[in-house]
This record gives C-alpha cells, sequence and structure tokens, in this order.
C-alpha cells in the first residue's frame, strides 16, 4: 500500500526555535495566550496559542502548553495538573489577513502521531472570511496512539474549500491528561495521490531505459 503525501502541511511544530509555551499555574486563574506571529514555519507563517482553564478542583496545579521546546522537539505536547480540565486551541490565519489556501484537491486532514492518556475531543474549524465555517470533532479513548482522521465529507457547514482563511485545532482535555501530536496535514484525493504517483513512476521508467 503507497502513503499518500501530504498537499498542505499546516503546522510541523518544528519552530520556532527555542519553543513556544503557555502555561498557567501558581493557582492563577483564566487564560494564557502566547501569539507568535513572525518566524515560523508554518501555513501562513503565524500560530497562535490559546490556552483556557475550563474546570478547577485545585488551583495549586499547573496546565502547559509547548511546542518544540526542550523535551519535546518537533511536536506539540499539552500536560493537564492531575485537577484540571483544559481547552488549547491553535490557530493559523497568517496573522489575521487570510490564509487564502486552496483545499478543494484534498479529502482529509491528519493530526499525526497523537498519543493521549484520558479521551480527548479534537475539533477542526476551518472558515472563509466573509462566507462559510465548518466544523467537526473527533474523540479519542484512553492512551490512544495513532492519527486523528478529519474527513472533509464529515465537516458541517459551508466553508468554501478553495478558498480557506483560517485553520484552528481546538484540543479538550480532562484532569491529569497528556497529550502530544507531531504534525498537522491534509492528505490529497487518492485518485489525483495515484495519478501523481504514476506519472513519478512514468518518468523513472522512461529515465531508466534512456
Amino acid at each position: 500500500m503507497v502513503s499518500l503525501p501530504a498537499a498542505v502541511v499546516v503546522d510541523h511544530f518544528n519552530s520556532p526555535d527555542g519553543g513556544q509555551v503557555a502555561t498557567i499555574s501558581n493557582g492563577s486563574a483564566g487564560n494564557s495566550n502566547d501569539n507568535l506571529q513572525t518566524g515560523l514555519t508554518v501555513l501562513g507563517g503565524s500560530r497562535d496559542i490559546f490556552l483556557q482553564i475550563q474546570l478547577a478542583y485545585d488551583w495549586s496545579t499547573i496546565c502547559s502548553v509547548n511546542v518544540n521546546g526542550i523535551t519535546s522537539k518537533d511536536e506539540l505536547s499539552i500536560i493537564n495538573g492531575p485537577n484540571l480540565d483544559t481547552m488549547c486551541r491553535l490557530t493559523w490565519d497568517a496573522n489575521s489577513s487570510g490564509l487564502n489556501t486552496n483545499l478543494s484537491a484534498d479529502y482529509e486532514f491528519q493530526v499525526l502521531n497523537v498519543y493521549t492518556s484520558h479521551p480527548v475531543a479534537f475539533t477542526i474549524t476551518m472558515q472563509t472570511f466573509g462566507g462559510g465555517t465548518s466544523t467537526q470533532t473527533i474523540n479519542t479513548v484512553e492512551n490512544y496512539v495513532g492519527n486523528v482522521t478529519f474527513p472533509f465529507s464529515g465537516f458541517a457547514g459551508g466553508v468554501t474549500l478553495a478558498d480557506v482563511d483560517s485553520i484552528s485545532l481546538r484540543i479538550d482535555g480532562a484532569r491529569a491528561t497528556e497529550i502530544a501530536l507531531d504534525a498537522l496535514v491534509t492528505v490529497p484525493e487518492p485518485t489525483s495521490a495515484g495519478l501523481a504517483l504514476l506519472g513519478g513512476l512514468g518518468l523513472l521508467i522512461r529515465r531508466r531505459r534512456a
């Protein structure tokens, strides 16, 4: 079986150098933002992190989001304290100017190499500025390991796939949850990917005959 290549890499979580962190600690309620906008090798050049405590049983514990840190290179990791339910939302929108990305030749998002210690809800939202919004949620189970797939046919709403301006990934985790993932990508239609593969094989055969 031939694995399909990524059509669009939204984020490999391999920048910035030195990492990007949002943390809520020391008993503080509320939200944490890390709106790093430049110097990122991500779609549109911007990744906004928003971390929020949804429910707290004990404010003395800590929750944090870490991208490309010392202990988690080239990945996103989320750690909830033993008494905190959190929501983390990542947004890619080219610094609010719009991605202007054409996903009409693709058929699904894949969140790659996911690990969740407890059940987690992953939600992807696509938006066309001035147009529609489409949302889909996938739930993982305890000690899940693998990819999380969002087929485009499962999105509710009316985003214009030929002009996606904003993509967000919302991650809802319960107490003491550990979450890690390596990338968010789109995958092309199997027919177009197969044709591209056949074309490449044809070129290779012709070169060998030459």
